[in-house]
């Protein structure tokens, strides 16, 4: 499972991971970035990061929005930044940590969240001094907490299919044909050099 979403910002406004990794950590979370991440730069790929002693990552990629097509973006979106910052999130933990990145870099420094064809534009009084109390994991909790959560509802609510038993079956005989056809074969010579 991938979740893809979006930031709109202004490239001179963008934090070095050591501002970010400062903000985020204000939240109760402490996130460590390799250390040649930037958020300026393109990874094209996937970013391994530590989320609370945890490892987990995200794609991501960055690129100047006049390289994606006017009729791509939602009207306004222009106006908004002149950088995109594009994430993928793989399961749950990587969801979780990427939207904190994402609360974070909204609220601090007015990044405004594209997904899907949605645009929502930062509020009025985000920026530099903006608060991140709410955010903190006393009230929020942290990423990992919040996935354990969707995981286990989901667990919950959503019981895995049951298998196909015939399926099972074939898979574990089918590693054995070989070796029983082999040892039918020593049989049958050593039958017929008895017998002979």
């Amino acid at each position: 499972m991938s979740i893809d979403s979006s930031l709109i910002v202004r490239e001179d406004t963008l934090p070095t991971v050591a501002d970010l990794t400062a903000a985020i950590a204000e939240t109760g979370v402490e996130v460590v970035f390799p250390v040649d991440f930037a958020l300026n730069r393109n990874v094209g790929g996937w970013v391994p990061i530590t989320v609370d002693g945890q490892e987990s990552g995200f794609d991501y990629a960055a690129y100047p929005l006049s390289g994606v097509g006017l009729g791509e973006l939602p009207a306004g979106a222009i106006d908004l930044g002149d950088t995109l910052l594009s994430f993928g999130a793989r399961g749950t933990i990587s969801a979780e940590t990427v939207t904190l990145i994402q609360q974070v870099l909204g609220r601090r420094w007015r990044a405004a969240l594209l997904i899907e064809d949605e645009l929502l534009p930062p509020e009025g009084d985000w920026g530099p001094e903006a608060s991140l109390a709410d955010l903190h994991v006393d009230q929020h909790r942290s990423p990992a907490e919040r996935a354990a959560d969707v995981e286990a509802y989901v667990a919950q609510h959503y019981p895995p299919a049951p298998g196909n038993q015939r399926a099972e079956v074939m898979n574990v005989l089918r590693p054995l044909i070989i070796p029983v056809i082999i040892i039918l074969i020593f049989a049958a010579i050593f039958v017929w050099t008895r017998s002979a």
